[in-house]
């Protein structure tokens, strides 16, 4: 069923010199002062705050590359309480950072049996958290090859346990569907996103048309639903090392799944896909359309992710990656590079609405 929309508002926020609005995390904080969002700012190695209601820059949150407060690499972050900071970094540690930039600790994430060699929090897998306050407390899960789960006590990682090991397992010893999806005369590409639902984790493959429900608390495979968008028909099948850019344009030419939000204000779920396209079709360069995907769809899912409608937006409408939830509705960056009204001395989102959901104004 195709739904209708409306743009409930749009908004531009001014940037300076030193921002540079290309990023892969973005944060939406629903708090007693306000709406924010932030994200992260690699021109300057800093998170960026900006306030939703007046449309200005709120804070800077100024990380160092050297010294006592050092926070190596970042590779994406969570903001969890009013003055609490979590990092991915590189070498492999998860940092804490109060909002004057101090480092109060560190955890560096080891494990003998599994290689850590890349911990990442994007918009693409973000931190989870369990819902308790205390990080102290918390388990916090993130995404690498496999998935991990850390259960950490004061400044120590005390236990790694990698779901998808647990779930193989329970697969009769199969690779993870998710990890590996074998095609008779290919390979999928394994990569993912997830969000968020409280006590469950949602995962939602590239290439899957399945989204899988898992337990927060056990880990466990609690269900695997067939959730397919009526534009995503054709998965991209690699079917050997491509020369040259074929493999770009055979991605290009192919269907795909992106984002997974849950929209806690109206208990629905926005799966974001990318339609395939002839790059024939289109004046920019190939390279260029594919780092905005210029044909981009929108499931919309109830909470027990059954299909509520379908949306196509129009051709580089939306910028891919740079959506998030808000009480309002579903924000959507405006501002795609190959738009012809690009400008990148700004943030630019229109907040929609969609048809049959309820809001609160």
């Amino acid at each position: 069923m195709q739904l209708s929309l409306t743009v409930l508002d749009s908004i531009k926020i001014p940037l300076d010199s030193t921002i540079n609005p290309n990023g892969t995390t973005f944060q939406y904080i629903n708090s007693d002062s306000g709406e924010y969002l932030a994200l992260q700012n690699k021109a300057v190695h800093a998170i960026e705050i900006f306030n939703l209601e007046f449309g200005i820059h709120a804070k800077r949150i100024k990380l160092q590359k050297d010294g006592p407060n050092r926070s190596g690499e970042v590779n994406g972050f969570r903001l969890f309480s009013n003055d609490s900071l979590l990092v991915a970094s590189y070498p492999q540690k998860l940092m804490l950072f109060n909002f004057e930039g101090l480092k109060t600790s560190e955890f560096p994430v080891k494990d003998s049996q599994n290689d850590v060699n890349y911990i990442s929090s994007t918009s693409e897998i973000p931190f989870l958290f369990d819902g308790k306050k205390s990080i102290w407390r918390t388990t916090i899960f993130f995404g690498i090859s496999l998935i991990c789960l850390l259960r950490i006590l004061v400044n120590t990682v005390i236990s790694i346990n990698w779901i998808w090991n647990l779930l193989t397992q329970k697969l009769n010893g199969c690779p993870s569907p998710i990890l590996r999806i074998l095609g008779r005369k290919g390979k999928k590409v394994s990569k993912f996103t997830w969000t968020d639902r409280g006590d469950s984790i949602l995962v939602s493959p590239y290439n899957d048309h399945r989204i899988w429900v898992i337990s927060k608390k056990s880990g466990e495979l609690l269900n695997r639903l067939e959730v397919k968008a009526p534009l995503v028909n054709q998965f991209h099948i690699i079917k050997g090392l491509p020369s040259g850019d074929q493999g770009i344009i055979e991605e290009l030419e192919s269907d795909r799944y992106e984002l997974l939000l849950y929209d806690q204000f109206r208990a629905v779920f926005y799966r974001f896909y990318f339609v395939g396209i002839d790059v024939n079709d289109f004046e920019v360069h190939y390279r260029e359309l594919y780092s905005n995907r210029p044909k981009i769809g929108l499931l919309v899912l109830d909470t027990n992710l059954k299909i509520i409608g379908n949306h196509l937006f129009d051709t580089h409408q939306i910028e891919p990656w740079n959506y998030f939830v808000g009480r309002k509705g579903l924000y959507v960056s405006t501002n795609n590079p190959n738009r012809d009204d690009f400008d990148e001395n700004y943030l630019r989102y229109d907040i929609i609405r969609f048809e049959g959901l309820e809001y609160e104004d």
